[in-house]
């Protein structure tokens, strides 16, 4: 999908993940979780619940450092 011609961002900025979610865009102002879809195709349960944690802004970035 990243590289069809409707895809809005910088395809090679794309990580495909696959599961639960099938990637993340990385842009020089934002970070996009993406999930493609066909015409008729529906979001899974884990799907929206990404969405929604999203929209609440339970969204965090954590570094772990190994010793």
């Amino acid at each position: 999908m990243p590289w069809a011609s409707k895809y809005p961002y910088d395809p090679s900025k794309f990580r495909f993940i696959g599961s639960p979610i099938d990637g993340i865009q990385f842009e020089e102002d934002k970070v996009v979780l993406l999930e493609f879809k066909t015409s008729s195709s529906r979001m899974t349960g884990s799907q929206r619940k990404i969405k929604t944690l999203v929209a609440e802004g339970k969204v965090t970035f954590e570094e772990i450092r190994l010793a």
